[in-house]
């Protein structure tokens, strides 16, 4: 049998137009292959959650609040120290950023929590507006009864004790007791299995979480349901601001020097007026 060269011309060819299809194929697969121009570069510049900015947001709003609870300082001597235990966070906030990271968020939410306590105390305290009622709970369903759930009363508060109250939801039945009712039980949790610190800044957070819990007890029991609630909410924003300062490692110094004030060139000028 005669050897020609030109039956395999064909062939060949075809095998390799195929190759270079497969190889081509591969390519367009890869990772990063299919990027758009300058994708790669705009993705490279994205941070990680939770940087500068987010911080710069925390220290923002806890310098908010503080100075919106000192516009009406509040009364007695433990409100004004725990008013000035949050400004000793939030300074020592603005010296631990940026370096500690970590250490500043938790210390600003510290300061955040703490005034936050303070408004709620003190809204507790506002009188009800005349011919002003309050919303209902639930703007779907039929209005809550006065009398308590089927007619057998509010619920009591929750009993002193880790298992000393019912479920909450076990009178099956939304009312304007509620929210206070739940409020409540969350800080009855909290106050049965949190240890109390020894001393300094946390102590004094801890104290007063259980001398508003208290006050909520009695107005709930009053049928201040309103009051109850606020002074509830007061004792659990105080009591998670003992968890901030565990995580910031907080020393429990009493009240750190202010921060010197930032020395710049000062603002620049106003644009042109316009005539």
């Amino acid at each position: 049998m005669r050897f020609a060269p030109g039956r395999l011309m064909g062939p060949a060819l075809f095998l390799t137009a195929s190759l270079l299809v497969v190889a081509a194929g591969g390519a367009v697969g890869q990772p990063g292959g299919d990027k758009e121009p300058g994708k790669e570069k705009k993705d490279k510049g994205k941070g990680p959650k939770g940087g500068p900015e987010k911080g710069a947001k925390e220290l923002r709003k806890a310098f908010d609040g503080i100075t919106d609870v000192a516009q009406n300082a509040p009364a007695g001597q433990e409100a004004a120290r725990l008013l000035d235990h949050a400004k000793s966070f939030y300074r020592a906030a603005l010296r631990a950023h940026p370096d500690e990271p970590r250490r500043f968020r938790e210390l600003a939410l510290a300061a955040t929590d703490a005034a936050r306590g303070l408004e709620h105390q003190h809204r507790a305290a506002y009188q009800p507006v005349a011919n002003l009622p309050e919303p209902p709970l639930d703007l779907d369903g039929p209005p809550a009864p006065k009398d308590g759930p089927k007619g057998k009363g509010v619920p009591p508060a929750p009993k002193d004790g880790p298992r000393g109250r019912e479920p909450r939801d076990a009178a099956g039945e939304r009312g304007p007791w509620s929210p206070a009712l739940d409020a409540l039980s969350d800080v009855h949790d909290q106050l049965a299995t949190a240890a109390p610190p020894a001393k300094g800044a946390g102590r004094d957070f801890f104290e007063g979480a259980k001398g508003a819990y208290r006050k909520a007890r009695a107005a709930y029991e009053a049928g201040d349901y309103r009051k109850a609630a606020e002074l509830a909410r007061a004792a659990d924003a105080w009591l998670r601001v003992n968890e901030h300062l565990e995580r910031a490692e907080w020393d429990g110094a009493a009240n750190p020097p202010p921060a010197p004030e930032p020395k710049g060139k000062g603002a620049p000028p106003l644009p042109p007026a316009v005539k």
